[in-house]
């Protein structure tokens, strides 16, 4: 690990959830075993850095998707020491409603998102209710507002946010999703957000349900697998899991160190 900065620590923060089945996560599986489904912000910080991966969805989509509120985002920032007006990086993995939505929070962020993404959900095939269903039109066009107003920026793949926090593109969920390198004192860890929904995706080498490509999605297991010191240092976006793997700070707050 290089010596010009410090390692980080992430806070995963569980918001929301729902109940699921298997049949919902895993492509192709014809069962319906109940899967606990939750639904992550998380924090990459430093004590010189931070950064937030992904944006979650707001309490008014909560109820209009039909997902369980557990917390104000905000007071988890809060509880945790980081108030989301603090903050001066944001990473938006993918552009699918449950990950864009608190954008608001954020007042003084600069916004990551790989270009491809943006590419997609302002290009030709979003018409088509196949992909619809997946994203919710203010937030995109909020992107784009930010675009124009210059907080939004389009990292190549393998870029740094801040120093050791890396990207990486690698599609598959979507035309432009990517993950985030974090370098810990435990050893490299990787928010998968929906790279990874479930570890079960991950170890059946099976993608998620919504899917754009399915070789990518694949490959993009591969990279998780060679860039993560072990399993438990990947972060799938989904899997209720991740809060018995590492050690809880708070209600809902757990902390890889």
């Amino acid at each position: 690990m290089s010596n010009a900065f410090k390692p980080y620590q992430i806070h995963i923060l569980k918001y929301a959830r729902r109940d699921a089945h298997s049949g919902q996560i895993l492509l192709g599986d014809p069962h319906q075993t109940p899967m606990d489904m939750a639904y992550y912000m998380w924090l990459v910080s430093n004590g010189e850095h931070s950064v937030v991966v992904d944006l979650g969805f707001t309490k008014a989509m909560c109820e209009k998707r039909g997902r369980q509120w557990l917390h104000e985002p905000a007071e988890l920032f809060d509880t945790v020491g980081f108030p989301t007006s603090k903050i001066e990086h944001v990473i938006v993995s993918h552009m699918h409603w449950d990950h864009v939505g608190n954008y608001k929070l954020f007042p003084n962020a600069k916004f990551y998102v790989q270009e491809d993404e943006m590419t997609f959900w302002t290009g030709k095939y979003v018409k088509y209710p196949v992909f619809q269903h997946a994203i919710e039109v203010e937030d995109v066009v909020e992107m784009v507002r930010y675009n124009y107003g210059g907080r939004l920026f389009f990292p190549d793949s393998g870029d740094e946010i801040v120093p050791g926090v890396k990207v990486h593109k690698v599609g598959g969920h979507t035309a432009g999703i990517m993950i985030t390198e974090v370098p810990t004192a435990s050893g490299t860890a990787v928010i998968a957000s929906d790279a990874v929904h479930t570890y079960a995706n991950l170890r059946s080498n099976t993608p998620f349900t919504i899917i754009h490509s399915v070789p990518k999605f694949i490959d993009g297991f591969n990279l998780m697998r060679k860039l993560a010191v072990d399993e438990d240092h990947i972060l799938p976006g989904h899997d209720a899991d991740v809060m018995n793997r590492h050690p809880l700070v708070h209600e809902d707050i757990a902390l890889l160190r």
